[in-house]
């Protein structure tokens, strides 16, 4: 790997790192200091699989929290072990550590092992004792003493009880930025930062299609559970790393299936939370099983994509199983016209999650795009434009009612409002052909390009 290539995570934000058994509410805290709902909260052991990690704040400062599937030492069950190895290493590049018991249930053998484990942490470990929803249970968080890791915190992440006081606690336990690191830059108006600076890219696609290894691949190290089962991802998972000096978000969102085909409800809301998830991202690398082909189902997805105004990059997985390279080259190109006619020309790359081929080319073309659909065109040259290529249409023979002139009005996807004379008397082929010509005259490439017709002020 060259050194552009070598992935490493910006340490410029504390890390609070939030662990503890299966089912005790670190997810339903997560989302509570975060301020927003992230995680999937059920009422069952399990369901956080993988780490997730989000910019929040405490009382006034920013970090980022990291909400982590529950620790079962020992387990033989091989999920729960991946599950449990994630969640330890974790606690590697943590500032601080909240550790969470269930209060009304108590300790129990399980929580004894974790606190052994976190006996040996260099970094301050807060114990909490979650649902505690008013102030007769707090007697409920005594039994969290014999743990050995200091007074118990009392709260209720369901309620918002005490999260205040804890919020201060944690920052007060924090260490001072190092010198010299500065913290993430913060979002625009939309939620999302400048490309240039963070670049937030969604890896989508169809259940065990390859998401998570290739993540996996891109961030240099195991951060996905990646199991043979679909429908292992089930929360939208951040990873965090740096090529070519710039910072890039890669999430990997639980596998979209088709309605009918869902057969539980946390996987059910795993797909919400990735089309949540793909509106808050610049751009979208579709990944598809090169040698299943274009399935109905990819055909759903890449209309999903479509409907957010996200460009996309398609990643052909599972090269390196390709029997005849060659060949299948060009029956997927065949697949991808037929199937794919209504999202032409997208940027595809043919890569292996598992031996890394080709696989950071990806990140190349998904900044490429990102920085195409949020490029901001200034008004005057959008005027020559439109003069430009209404004389053109002219002169080849078509007509068009009056159109006085243009202007951006967004990005992400870029679109354009022309005021005209008559917009209701614009022919279809018309507004395509501006269209075309505004992706052609300012090299924006595939991604998607609205152009809004609208009465001109006079005429109103």
């Amino acid at each position: 790997m060259s050194d552009s290539e070598t992935p490493g995570r910006p340490r410029a934000l504390p890390r609070v790192a939030i662990v503890g058994r299966p089912n005790v509410g670190k997810s339903s805290l997560f989302n509570r200091l975060l301020r927003r709902r992230e995680a999937i909260v059920l009422d069952r052991p399990g369901v956080t699989r993988d780490r997730l990690e989000r910019d929040g704040r405490l009382a006034a400062r920013r970090v980022v929290f990291m909400d982590t599937g529950g620790i079962v030492p020992g387990s033989e069950d091989d999920l729960y072990k991946q599950v449990s190895r994630q969640a330890i290493a974790a606690l590697e590049g943590a500032h601080l550590i909240a550790l969470v018991v269930d209060a009304r249930a108590g300790v129990t053998p399980l929580d004894e092992q974790v606190a052994e484990i976190l006996h040996r942490a260099t970094v301050p470990v807060v114990l909490i004792a979650n649902k505690v929803d008013d102030e007769p249970q707090e007697a409920l968080a005594h039994d969290a003493w014999r743990l050995g890791l200091g007074e118990p915190v009392p709260v209720s992440a369901e309620t918002g009880r005490g999260i205040e006081e804890l919020a201060e606690l944690l920052e007060s336990l924090l260490p001072p930025l190092p010198e010299g690191e500065t913290a993430a830059p913060e979002a625009d108006h939309d939620g999302l930062p400048d490309p240039r600076e963070e670049l937030c890219v969604s890896v989508v696609g169809r259940p065990n299609v390859g998401k998570s290894s290739l993540v996996n691949r891109l961030a240099g190290e195991e951060r996905v559970t990646v199991s043979p089962v679909p429908g292992t991802t089930r929360d939208a998972v951040d990873v965090i790393l740096r090529r070519d000096g710039q910072r890039i978000r890669l999430v990997d969102t639980a596998g979209i299936r088709r309605r009918a085909k869902v057969d539980s409800r946390d996987e059910s809301v795993g797909i919400l939370m990735t089309r949540r998830r793909l509106a808050r991202s610049h751009v979208a690398i579709f990944v598809v099983d090169a040698v299943q082909g274009i399935t109905s189902g990819d055909v759903a997805i890449a209309g999903e994509i479509l409907d957010t105004g996200r460009p996309m990059v398609l990643a052909l997985n599972k090269w390196d199983l390709v029997a005849d390279p060659e060949t299948r080259v060009g029956e997927l190109d065949a697949e991808l016209e037929r199937r794919l006619a209504f999202a032409p020309k997208i940027p595809r790359v043919t890569v292996s999650a598992t031996s890394g081929q080709r696989a950071f080319k990806l990140l190349d073309l998904a900044r490429e795009q990102a920085l195409a659909a949020t490029r901001r065109i200034p008004t005057s040259e959008l005027n020559r434009f439109l003069e430009r290529s209404l004389a053109e249409l002219l002169a080849g023979g078509g007509s068009t009612t009056k159109m006085l002139y243009i202007t951006q009005t967004g990005t992400l996807p870029p679109r354009f409002a022309i005021f005209c004379r008559d917009p209701e008397g614009v022919d279809p082929s018309v507004r395509r052909y501006l269209e075309h010509r505004i992706r052609e005259e300012f090299d924006l490439g595939p991604i998607p390009v609205v152009v809004d017709l609208r009465l001109s002020p006079r005429r109103r």
